[in-house]
Parts: structure tokens; C-alpha cells; sequence
């Protein structure tokens, strides 16, 4: 893997056509990083990590590593915990390049202004942040939120026997070689413009991976008083549930001509969205929703499926605009 610095530049362009990732010495933006790299050697993509600080000591870690809290010290401690950060990352392919880069200011409007042109945006479920980040919204859902390109959000405790972000030493050919990890990738599907999009792009994840992709289907109804109604509806809806992912499923195989280059395994759950996206990422490698779909106004204020995802799911989550 090689190692660059770069400074900042006029236009803010330095992740063009490539991974971005938000790092700030916590465990979790580790993980990103490791992820990112991971998926930087399966596209041959470069891949740009970044810090941002600020002056009243955020991240924690660079005020800490500080050896003075005057603006001078804390940029040195942050460009100190990025590269000790990359470099901690161990991962063999040569044709991986990782370039580092310090930026103070807020770090959503930061890392969204060098994603300007990137394929792809990736963050820690959990930072370093402050108490008032926690009651305003965390670092990665401000860009789940706001990010007009795909964000990846990674938790630090997926590492199912080394299987994520566990590169290994580049094999004969030059290519990386990786632990093989056979859990599928899963997609949630609503039948909107963003589950078709999230579909596509899940496509495409099963794919490098070489894996199966699991597409989920949820349908709910509330028991009636009378059971019998429950009956009819249940089975309407049920079918209704079907041919909505059949649908979608169809849509994108006619995309590829045809046929697709990954095993798509259709499922439909009688159950909540959040809940059963939730239950299949228990066994995926990485689970994909788009940015919206149609829950409405009564989803937005309790919470959507995507924000619920990005909260609890177990595995890391691609959010797809």
C-alpha cells in the first residue's frame, strides 16, 4: 500500500474518482479505514483519508496528543493521529494508495467538499465527538443525511474472523489477496426510484465480493380484531409483496441483458423494514438501503429505515442516494 500526503488544494477535488474516508483516531474510523482499503483493492480505487480538527480540540484524540493547545499543536497532533492511523492499517497491495490529508473546520461540510467527484464516502458508526454531536446528529448520520453520492458506514466490532478488512500480501499475479468471506451481501427493497438504485449498486458489491446478494422484501399489518380479515388482507399484501420484488428484481436482470453476474436470493417478511433489514444483516457481510423510500412523513419523524440501519445494524451499511 502506498502512503501520500497532499495539500490542500484550491478546489477541493483531491477524492476524485475514488474512496473518502473520515478518520479521527477512534476505533471505529479504524475500521472505516480498513474498509475502505479492503474495498480500494477490489475496485482499484485510491482512497483519501481524512481528519478534520478544530480548534476548541476536536477529535478528543488530537487534543490529547496535543503537545500545545494553540492551533499550531493541534494541527501537528492531527496530521500525528492520521498517519498513525494509516499506518497501523496493514494491508499488501502495492497498487492501494492511501493519501492523507488535514483539514480544520466542521468535519460533515469538510468531508463533503473533498467528496466532490469520489465514488464513494466512508465513516465510523461512532467517532470521538462531543457531547453536543451525540444530541445534533453524529458525524456519519450528517452524511447519510446530506451526501449526494453512496456513504458506507462501518462499526468497529465487524470482524468476523478477520474476514473484513483483512487484506493479505499480494499474490503472484500483483493482486491482493483477501480472507474469503462468504456471507452475502443483502439489499432492502421498496419498490421506489432509491430501492432500485441500492439494488443496483448491491449488484455490483455481490459481484466484487464474489457473493450471493440477498434481496429483502418487508410487508406489515397490524392483527385486526377480526382474524378473519387479517386472513384476506395477509394473503393480498403477501402476494402484493412478491411481485413488487419480483419486479424490482426483473428490472435490474433486463439492465444486464438478461441475466445477472451474482445468485440473487428473493425474500419477502411479514414484518417492519428496520426490523428485517436488521435481522439479515445479523448474517451479511454488508447491507445496502437506499437513502429513502416510502415510508412518508410518519417515517421521518420516528426515524427512517436507513437512519435505523446505520444505527443498530451489526454489519456495515451502504446508504444509496
Amino acid at each position: 500500500m502506498a502512503r501520500t500526503t497532499d495539500e490542500p488544494d484550491t478546489a477541493g477535488q483531491s477524492g476524485t474518482g475514488g474512496i473518502v474516508v473520515g478518520v479521527d483516531g477512534s476505533p471505529g474510523s479504524a475500521a472505516a479505514l480498513r474498509w475502505s482499503v479492503d474495498e480500494a483493492a477490489r475496485r482499484r480505487l485510491p482512497v483519501t483519508a481524512v481528519l478534520v480538527w478544530d480548534a476548541i480540540g476536536e477529535p478528543r484524540s488530537v487534543f490529547d496528543a496535543a503537545s500545545s493547545a494553540d492551533r499550531a499543536g493541534l494541527e501537528q497532533a492531527a496530521r500525528r493521529v492520521l498517519a498513525d492511523t494509516v499506518a497501523a492499517v496493514h494491508v499488501g497491495d502495492p497498487a492501494v494508495t492511501v493519501t492523507e490529508r488535514v483539514e480544520e473546520g466542521s468535519p460533515v461540510p469538510e468531508l463533503l467538499r473533498l467528496a466532490i467527484g469520489a465514488q464513494l464516502v466512508v465513516v465510523g458508526e461512532r467517532g470521538h465527538g462531543a457531547l453536543h454531536r451525540l444530541v445534533a446528529g453524529s458525524v456519519c448520520q450528517g452524511l447519510v443525511h446530506h451526501a449526494p453520492l453512496p456513504v458506507v458506514v462501518v462499526r468497529g466490532d465487524d470482524q468476523p474472523g478477520g474476514a473484513v478488512g483483512a487484506a493479505g500480501p499480494a499474490d503472484a499475479t500483483g493482486t491482493a489477496a483477501t480472507s474469503v468471506d462468504e456471507r452475502p451481501v443483502v439489499v432492502g427493497i421498496d419498490g421506489s426510484d432509491a430501492s432500485l438504485r441500492a439494488l443496483r449498486w448491491a449488484v455490483a458489491a455481490a459481484a466484487a465480493r464474489k457473493t450471493a446478494l440477498r434481496a429483502v422484501h418487508a410487508w406489515h399489518l397490524e392483527v385486526p380484531a377480526y382474524p378473519g380479515i387479517y386472513t384476506d388482507f395477509g394473503s393480498a399484501l403477501a402476494e402484493q409483496a412478491q411481485h413488487t420484488l419480483d419486479d424490482a428484481v426483473n428490472a435490474i436482470i433486463a439492465e444486464h441483458g438478461g441475466g445477472l453476474p451474482v445468485q440473487v436470493v428473493k425474500e419477502t417478511v411479514a414484518d417492519s423494514a428496520a426490523r428485517a433489514l436488521l435481522h439479515a444483516a445479523a448474517a451479511a457481510q454488508l447491507l445496502v438501503v437506499g437513502s429513502r423510500g416510502h415510508g412518508g412523513f410518519t417515517e421521518l419523524l420516528l426515524g427512517s429505515v436507513s437512519h435505523q440501519c446505520v444505527t443498530h445494524a451489526p454489519c456495515p451499511v451502504a446508504v444509496i442516494r
